[in-house]
């Protein structure tokens, strides 16, 4: 009873573990991009990014405001200080009516007396017993520091700042639309795999219709038995096409499912269709290089490069600063009272670069180099991404083109096969040519799902390098 039990409950797990594992979701191209803009860990490292650049800004705002800092010291050191001190006497002088140093005379010479020590001798010392034990000091200092020119450093570092903002805010943008420009190649490759998948099964059903029309005529002794073989080796190669077509599918599916962030193993069922499209020829209109986020990282760049000459520049420019503080020291102190002072202090402050052996010249030289070679840079990436757009709007017209002569193809071949069927059925047409017809619309029938396929992802494409390519 106990093992029974115990397969019942694996057969129950491993039955959740299919059920999840089979899990379908209903999809368009647009919820399909969603998920995977909120699941892309690029998008993510893009968002850190900006957030950096946030960072780095308000840092840089915070350098034209006074930078306010506490700090404190504290000491203990247990000292006696025990010494018998004798000190000088003054005397009053009735004739400046001042106090005099009362140093003894010599009254032969008239001139202080020297005592071996070699310092005058005082006719009268005052007696100082010095006994003082001292605890420890405290020190606080409260200060307040303002620059005042730093050579246009801060205004330069600002701007950079604002540039980085901007510059994080764009590589995102970039990164969001190569990221839906692949969910729209995965997106409709599983659409164009998925059409073969229903064309390769028509295609079976033709020619199991045909291969009963053909196996009563061999049957009546209307044909003989190479024209049965004929149309089962078809269909054998047809079923091994549908079972290729089947795993494209799969394999397609999880190609996307891995793009959108979903397990690999998830069933999707897309609701939309490449049957049915269309050109828009205002996608064509005002595609120019200077409109692409490309473009636009790279003239930030310049811009970055531009402001980093004034940085260097203000390294070797005079600096002027000021900074008010407030002190507070406090000492304890045996069997007397604390000493403590304190007071507020002003500095000013100016550096002056004046010799610097070449360093500045040869700094300033090496940012100016990279400002030229960025705009250079600029402008050779210009032509590409021109040339890139015009390739982009080329292959759209192309893919457009050959939509509409797949269509055409279509056409002619659903029409030939047709006719080759009705000749067949009256002993007009042999079997090699009715086959060779639903081949040839099969074909037509693949290379149509082909051009839509090409034609949605070139359209993606072109919107993608005209910066219309977004959620």
């Amino acid at each position: 009873m106990k093992n029974t039990t115990s397969i019942v409950f694996i057969l129950l797990l491993f039955s959740a573990h299919l059920l999840s594992a089979q899990q379908t979701l209903v999809l368009n191209r647009d919820e399909c991009r969603q998920m995977a803009i909120e699941n892309s860990e690029t998008l993510k490292i893009a968002d850190e990014n900006i957030n950096m650049a946030q960072g780095e800004k308000m840092a840089a705002k915070a350098a034209r405001l006074p930078h306010i800092s506490l700090s404190g010291t504290g000491l203990y050191s247990k000292q006696e200080i025990s010494e018998d001190l004798l000190l000088p006497t003054q005397a009053f002088d009735p004739a400046t009516g001042e106090l005099v140093p009362n140093v003894a005379i010599d009254p032969a010479s008239g001139q202080p007396i020297i005592g071996p020590d070699g310092n005058p001798v005082f006719n009268l010392y005052g007696f100082l017993p010095l006994d003082i034990t001292m605890y420890g000091t405290a020190l606080a200092n409260l200060a307040a520091q303002q620059p005042i020119y730093t050579g246009g450093k801060i205004n330069a570092g600002n701007k950079m700042a604002n540039i980085g903002e901007n510059m994080a805010g764009k590589n995102k943008m970039l990164q969001q639309a190569e990221l839906i420009y692949a969910t729209d190649q995965a997106y409709y490759q599983y659409l164009s795999v998925k059409e073969k998948v229903a064309l390769a099964e028509e295609y079976k059903k033709l020619l199991t219709r045909l291969a009963a029309v053909v196996e009563d005529s061999y049957e009546t002794g209307m044909i003989n038995r190479n024209e049965l073989l004929k149309v089962q080796v078809k269909y054998n190669e047809a079923a091994l096409q549908a079972q290729k077509a089947q795993t494209g599918l799969a394999l397609s599916q999880m190609a996307l499912c891995r793009i959108i962030g979903v397990d690999l193993n998830t069933q999707l069922q897309i609701t939309d269709s490449i049957a049915n499209v269309s050109i828009n020829l205002d996608t064509l209109n005002n595609l120019r290089a200077g409109n692409r986020i490309e473009y636009q990282l790279m003239q930030s760049q310049v811009e970055m490069a531009e402001q980093n000459i004034k940085m260097v520049r203000g390294d070797y420019l005079p600096t002027v600063g000021v900074s008010v503080g407030y002190n507070y020291l406090v000492m304890g102190l045996k069997d007397m009272d604390n000493y403590d002072q304190h007071g507020i202090n002003a500095l000013a402050s100016i550096n002056i670069p004046i010799v610097t052996f070449g360093e500045r010249k040869g700094k300033i030289k090496s940012a100016k180099a990279e400002f030229n070679t960025k705009q250079l840079e600029l402008q050779q990436a210009t032509n590409y991404l021109q040339l890139e757009i015009e390739q982009a709007r080329l292959n759209y017209t192309d893919a457009w083109t050959r939509v509409e002569m797949a269509r055409i193809a279509l056409e002619q071949a659903s029409e030939n096969m047709r006719i080759s069927d009705d000749n067949y059925e009256v002993g007009m047409e042999t079997i090699v040519n009715v086959l060779e017809a639903k081949a040839e619309w099969q074909k037509a029938y693949s290379n149509k799902i082909d051009a839509l396929t090409n034609f949605k992802i070139h359209e993606s494409n072109l919107l993608r390098v005209s910066n219309r390519l977004q959620p």
